[in-house]
């Protein structure tokens, strides 16, 4: 049976048997031969489906895998392979785990892992490795003597470093590490381009930081997942009059020391204008949302230049963020290099530039503008747009009128004297108590069905009977059984993986 240990989207980090996974299966050791059948983790394959003579893409399948023979050949063919592999996961979901045989490029092998392949073999590495082809951090060297053991030993680090980053939740900066080849490359970006639907519903809520180093970052599936609920979804404030900064390399950027001198230049002005960071790979953070996943987690380089897909990104927003939240008065302060960005404002604005000799004048423009202005609990609209962000509007009429408790240095959200909500300011989002769960339950929201126990520290799998299609691994649940609350908890799997699977954590109980 299969044992799942971690799932990070597609990619699963367990054992079959005595094999772990993610692995690469040796010809000479794993893989028994004879002249009709192969033997694989202890099934047995004809040989001629799982090496035919001519190019297919016929799959086989068995009990536990689902093969792709070919390897070699597909992966020069890196559409192909993802349409492949992505039609996998739509037939079988998590039930099967899949093997691509006779892989030629073992900088593919993160990139695969990604996509949800699990095992490999050594057939054609070893037989690279005996010609003299040596594989480094950097690319392939050529040798005069057989490298066949050391590129062993290279391609069990890669593998051990998977299982690793797919367990801590940092599988895609392994990915972006290392797309050394152009092949690899070329997956990722279909991936992301091609396939974000799919990605999406499997991608983690959050994970635990972003090094946003490359271009490919704006496609991550949890950076997009954010840019679309920003550009069509994000309601502002009832301020009319709004501030754009830049972003700092500190996050919170309200602890860095830029945004401490414009925070202490416009002082109690604060309440009367809604402020707005621009960076990249985000586009947009309202101030109120730099506390959460992904505004506080992510690094970038900053240098002041900008990538014309940064700049078409960053634009793109500003324009749907202000046709859908429009203000009375835009001010801009902002260094040279971000005046672009004032190209997507469709209505009055001013530029300051951002500099420290011009925070009086910034004073002096903001505080003409909101004489009269509306003004609102800062707090209130941090915490309201938290929730809507992590939870949905829905939730919002249900707690109307809430206060904020402060105990053992967490804020928590009172109604009818109930705790509702404890806010985690390190992690930047709210946990579900049991005296809001049943909101969760009425709406349909967030819930793992579960048999009939009562959870302790985890449920696993075997023991879900169903789950709502908005949970993301790394979202708070409301676990129920027929009817009744059992607990909350945090989900360590996507719904559909909970489902399908037999073993494996699929909640952690608080």
């Amino acid at each position: 049976m299969i044992e799942d240990q971690a799932i990070f989207g597609y990619s699963r980090y367990g054992k079959i048997g005595d094999v772990v996974f993610p692995a690469l299966l040796r010809t000479a050791s794993d893989i028994n031969y004879d002249e009709k059948y192969i033997e694989i983790l202890g099934e047995r394959i004809p040989r001629q489906i799982l090496y035919p003579a001519k190019i297919k893409q016929e799959l086989l399948e068995t009990e536990n895998l689902i093969i792709i023979p070919n390897g070699m050949e597909l992966v020069r063919r890196p559409k192909d392979l993802v349409r492949l592999i992505m039609d996998i996961h739509s037939k079988y979901g998590f039930s099967k785990l899949i093997f691509i045989s006779g892989l030629s490029d073992p900088y593919s092998i993160p990139a695969l892992v990604y996509l949800g392949v699990s095992f490999f073999d050594d057939s054609v590495l070893d037989m690279q490795g005996k010609m003299g082809y040596r594989f480094t951090p950097f690319g392939i060297d050529r040798t005069d003597h057989d490298v066949s053991a050391e590129n062993n030993a290279f391609i069990s680090e890669i593998i051990q470093d998977i299982r690793s980053s797919i367990a801590d939740g940092t599988l895609r900066e392994i990915v972006e590490k290392t797309v050394v080849s152009s092949k690899a490359a070329e997956i990722v970006r279909i991936a992301d381009y091609s396939y974000y639907q799919e990605f999406e519903i499997v991608f983690p809520a959050r994970t635990p930081y972003i090094k946003a180093n490359t271009i490919e970052d704006l496609y991550r599936p949890d950076l997009i997942r954010y840019r679309n609920y920003i550009s069509n979804s994000y309601v502002k404030p009832d301020l009319d009059v709004a501030l754009i900064l830049p972003c700092s390399a500190k996050k919170p950027y309200s602890y860095s020391r830029s945004h401490q001198k414009v925070i202490g230049a416009i002082g109690d002005l604060r309440k009367y204008i809604h402020e707005i960071i621009v960076t990249s790979p985000l586009g947009i953070v309202p101030r109120e949302l730099e506390e959460t996943y992904p505004p506080r987690f992510y690094d970038i380089p900053v240098i002041g230049l900008w990538y014309e897909d940064e700049k078409v990104m960053m634009k793109r927003m500003m324009r749907s963020y202000m046709d859908r939240n429009r203000y009375r008065k835009v001010v801009a302060f902002i260094p040279d290099d971000l005046e672009f960005i004032t190209e997507a404002i469709p209505y009055p604005y001013e530029v300051i530039e951002f500099k420290s000799t011009n925070l009086s004048k910034l004073n002096d423009i903001l505080k003409k503008e909101v004489d009269s202005g509306k003004s609102v609990n800062q707090k209130i609209v941090k915490y309201n747009s938290i929730l809507k962000y992590q939870f949905g509007d829905w939730l919002m009429p249900l707690i109307s009128g809430y206060t904020i408790r402060r105990n053992y240095n967490q804020d928590m959200l009172v109604k009818d004297g109930k705790i509702l909500f404890v806010y985690n300011e390190k992690m930047g989002k709210f946990t579900i108590n049991k005296a809001s769960a049943d909101m969760f339950l009425n709406n349909g929201k967030f819930l793992v069905e579960i048999d009939d126990f009562k959870p302790t520290s985890n449920v696993y799998a075997m023991g879900v009977v169903d789950a709502t299609e908005d949970i993301r691994q790394e979202d708070e649940v409301v676990l129920v059984h027929n009817g009744e609350i059992r607990g909350v908890g945090i989900a360590k799997m996507p719904a559909r993986a909970m489902i399908e699977l037999k073993k494996g954590v699929a909640v952690k109980v608080r």
